[in-house]
């Protein structure tokens, strides 16, 4: 039988099934490897998608930042340019007030505001005066001028680069912020600015937290960047840094698993793709928060620009306030805001507004726990807290915080002049995580409230200040510059008299019986004047002037019936007891009068001239009036030619220190008293009665009696350094009512390193019932200064003051032992002497002449003598021979 055919052969089979199992392999392979291809391509892709997403969020974030920065300081700028005070202090003619740029723009500018630097800049782009991290500086060379283009009338915010770094800076044309002053035609300037470099650096990299966020004067070859524009649109810096890679990360941690094994791709893939939904989710969910931050913020800026534009409109405070407070809540979604306003001794806090809990309004807290909460707003001004019921800082307002359900909390303190004021505090009754920007936005909100606060004050200060230049509360009378427009048309009119009143005896009431009483004084004064003035025969005005004076302004020529007025008026004010039957003191009266248009045209030269006339009237016996003549004037001639010859002999050094030597009871060299003497060049060796009155007029006797103290001490330190002799130094009252003058002392102490002890300071007695003057006199005690009275007996000593002061020495004055010239027994001496050792005090008897009196004072058991029968002034040269002879 034939056969159909032949069967396949085994190994054909086992071929063409490898074979194609190899093409299904390779085919798998080659699907395996393009869906890996397809994986990583679409992995890659989409991490490349959340890096481009992550610069662009950060992009913006700094631009935001940048802005608010930005808007902050020409906020800033626009208060103090657009300022009646700013106004007057800048525009004057001779140049910026100092003091004003010390109290305004100072520390307080630097400190509470955080501005790097403000400049002052003249029309034509000149620097006038600089304020440099609050020090304020004078124009100085600059190694690159400041930019010829600068914002114009409105405060804009630009770029600039100034001295090599790069500023952010805002400049504002200084005008007054009422119509009570006119704008200045060509108004300077004031440049506020930050520097790049530091704070706002430093704030951008802790916001964005990007460590190697960098400013830079050149832009990079590669990482992001962001280009600082000056306001022509010239890049002046850029901000760079390498940007945030999520995308390139989350590839980094795919691939080693892709590459491990080809087995797990279903399962790696599921993985992959599941995490880059969830990572699109994610970025999805950041651009939702990204768009609802924008979105706050622009609620919040709109919400400050409506507040500030509310302020500038100068509303009352209670409309303010209620206005910030709805915006508060508004804002952050609480539900209530309040306003807490620190009492004057910084220990309660009183409620002054609420949002929604009238009520609470003229509530106070309170209690020693309550210093913790405040001590943490001065460290920190916002405190935030979402579980206030159990916060340690807030453990003094806990009944308060029980009471009101309070869970959350934001409190933001409110600083007025660099102090803590208040507290603007938002409560819920919810449990909630307090974002970043609510907290920027309610810090926003509470320094628009500090700076309506700061403006109110300003407001108060700026009516008081013109309340104060045109009337005297004391006297209750106009000051000159309150009565000038009177005075203005008096001069104007014709002839009138200008008399200046002068009132002997209040320093004595201040001393005695306190300045209340004084002030009474005056003020009763100042009534009889004005009504005394209102008479036909006077028919004139009263103002008050410096010191114990007043201004007499009286129209109309002279005459012998106005002269009567006034000798009667005069005998009247003399005869008054003007507080009172039970503390009825008399006031001496004097009166110098000079008439326009004789004596002179402007209120400046008649008010000097009757100056003149006044110093003359001290003189009459009777009524103490007289009139200007012009031989006063050759008197104050001769009185400013003698305070310019001691300034001369200050600067040329003519003055000499004289010895007068102090010896014990059984004639051993004690010590010395240190004398002034002035080698006059015309005049001769002068004392200083023949000058010192002027020294002490002018002020001067301050830079002499350094100069006393420096020779007294090189002495001391010098020749009689091994010696253990005395030097005694008068000190005088404006020595004493020097702030710095002990700390000059202990330092001219130590740097001649002279023992305290060694120096014995002299002063006056009737100096006792200067106020403050026993403290002071006490604190040079504490620096082991020994204090001595000199002209003892003769002033207003009392034994409380010396139980008081416990000074260490008195002098004897030379009147108490003059009658043992023509007696044996001198009583009052005797006393003093037995009071001062019953005082274990060291007695010093000046003015020695005769053998007499030193024999008496011998017997006395006086510690020690001074006088012409022991010995005169002399040089230093003849003390310091003495010294040798006694040793």
């Amino acid at each position: 039988m034939e056969p159909h055919g032949r069967e396949p052969h085994p190994s054909a089979a086992l071929h063409a099934t490898e074979r194609v199992d190899r093409r299904l392999r390779q085919g798998l392979g080659l699907l395996l490897s393009l869906a890996l291809a397809i994986i990583i391509g679409v992995l890659l892709l989409a991490a490349a998608e959340q890096n481009r997403q992550q610069a662009g969020y950060t992009l913006e974030q700094i631009a935001v930042q940048l802005s608010q920065l930005q808007e902050r300081l020409a906020g800033v700028a626009l208060d103090y340019a657009v300022w009646d005070l700013s106004h007057l202090a800048i525009h004057r003619p001779d140049g910026p007030d100092l003091d004003w740029l010390e109290v305004e723009m100072g520390t307080n500018l630097h400190d509470n505001l955080g501005i790097d630097l403000a400049l002052i800049v003249a029309p034509d782009g000149e620097i006038l005066w600089e304020v440099d991290k609050g020090e304020i500086l004078p124009p100085r060379q600059r190694s690159q001028p400041l930019p010829a283009a600068l914002p114009g009338e409105a405060p804009t915010a630009t770029f600039l680069r100034l001295d090599g770094e790069l500023l952010v800076g805002v400049a504002a044309a200084v005008q007054p912020e009422s119509d009570r002053h006119p704008p200045a035609s060509e108004p300077h300037r004031l440049l506020f600015a930050y520097r790049m470099a530091q704070k706002p650096l430093a704030q951008l990299q802790a916001t964005t937290r990007l460590d190697d966020l960098r400013l830079r004067a050149s832009p990079p070859a590669q990482g992001e960047q962001l280009p600082l524009a000056d306001i022509e649109g010239t890049p002046l810096g850029w901000l760079t840094w390498t940007p945030a890679a999520p995308g390139s990360q989350m590839v980094r941690n795919a691939l080693p698993t892709l590459l491990v094994t080809l087995a797990g791709l279903t399962i790696l893939a599921a993985g992959l793709f599941r995490y880059l939904r969830r990572q699109t989710e994610a970025s999805l969910a950041n651009l939702h928060a990204l768009q609802q931050t924008q979105e706050r913020l622009t609620d919040q800026q709109r919400a400050w620009h409506a507040l500030r534009d509310m302020q500038l409109e100068e509303v009352d405070e209670e409309a303010f306030i209620a206005a910030l407070l709805a915006r508060s809540a508004e804002l952050l979604d609480v539900d209530d805001v309040n306003l807490w306003v620190l009492e004057v001794e910084g220990k309660r806090l009183v409620c002054e507004a609420s949002l929604h809990r009238p009520e609470l309004v003229g509530q106070s807290l309170g209690g020693h726990r309550l210093h913790t909460y405040l001590a943490q707003l001065r460290h920190h001004p916002a405190l935030v807290t979402d579980d206030a019921q159990n916060d340690p800082r807030l453990a003094g307002l806990n009944p308060y915080l029980r009471q009101q359900a309070i869970v959350s909390l934001l409190d933001i303190g409110l600083f007025v002049a660099g102090e803590l004021r208040g507290v603007l505090c938002c409560e819920d009754h919810r449990p909630r995580r307090w974002r970043d920007d609510e907290i920027n936005a309610l810090m926003g909100l509470t320094g628009l409230l500090s700076q309506f606060a700061e403006s109110l004050r300003r407001r108060e200060v700026e009516l008081n200040l013109d309340r104060q230049l045109n009337h005297d509360e004391v006297s209750g009378l106009p000051t000159l510059h309150g009565l000038g427009e009177k005075t203005a048309s008096l001069l104007e009119q014709g002839e009138c008299q200008v008399g200046i009143l002068h009132l002997k005896g209040l320093t004595q009431i201040n001393d005695t019986l306190g300045t209340a009483m004084g002030d009474a004084a005056f003020h009763a004064v100042g009534r009889l004047l004005s009504r005394r003035l209102a008479s036909p025969a006077l028919a004139g005005s009263a103002a008050r002037l410096p010191a114990n004076r007043l201004l007499l302004l009286l129209p109309g020529a002279d005459s012998s019936l106005r002269q009567q007025a006034l000798e009667d008026l005069l005998e009247e004010l003399d005869g008054q007891e003007w507080l009172g039957a039970q503390q009825a003191v008399s006031l001496r009266f004097t009166l110098g009068l000079a008439s326009s248009p004789r004596d002179g045209h402007d209120i400046h030269r008649l008010l000097q001239r009757a100056e003149l006339a006044l110093d003359a009237a001290r003189e009459m016996p009777v009524h103490h009036l007289a009139r200007y003549e012009p031989a006063m004037g050759e008197w104050q001639a001769r009185v400013s030619r003698l305070e310019r010859e001691l300034r001369e002999a200050i600067a040329e050094g003519q003055f000499r220190l004289y010895l007068q030597p102090q010896f014990t009871r059984d004639g051993r060299l004690h010590g010395a008293e240190a004398l002034l003497r002035w080698a006059h060049p015309e005049r001769g060796l002068l004392a200083p009665g023949a000058f010192i009155a002027e020294a002490e007029h002018s002020g001067l006797i301050r830079p002499i009696g350094d100069w006393v103290l420096e020779e007294t001490l090189a002495l001391l330190a010098g020749p009689l350094r091994d010696s253990p002799l005395v030097l005694a130094m008068n000190i005088s009252v404006q020595q004493l009512r020097d702030d710095g003058f002990p700390l000059r002392l202990a330092e001219a102490l130590e740097r001649h390193g002279v023992a305290p002890g060694r120096l014995v300071l002299e002063v006056v007695e009737s100096m006792l019932v200067t106020p403050d003057i026993r403290e002071r006199l006490g604190a040079l005690q504490a620096l082991g200064f020994a204090i001595a009275l000199d002209d003892f007996g003769t002033g207003y000593s009392s034994l409380r003051y010396l139980q008081e002061l416990r000074v260490e020495e008195i002098k004897l004055d030379r009147a108490f032992i003059e009658p043992l010239k023509h007696a044996d027994d001198a009583p009052l001496a005797r006393s003093i002497i037995a009071l001062a050792q019953a005082l274990e005090l060291r007695l010093v008897a000046e003015g020695v002449e005769t053998e007499a009196q030193a024999s008496f004072l011998r017997r006395q058991g006086v510690d020690l003598l001074q006088g012409y029968l022991l010995a005169r002034p002399e040089p230093l040269e003849a003390f310091l021979a003495r010294v040798s002879e006694h040793r």
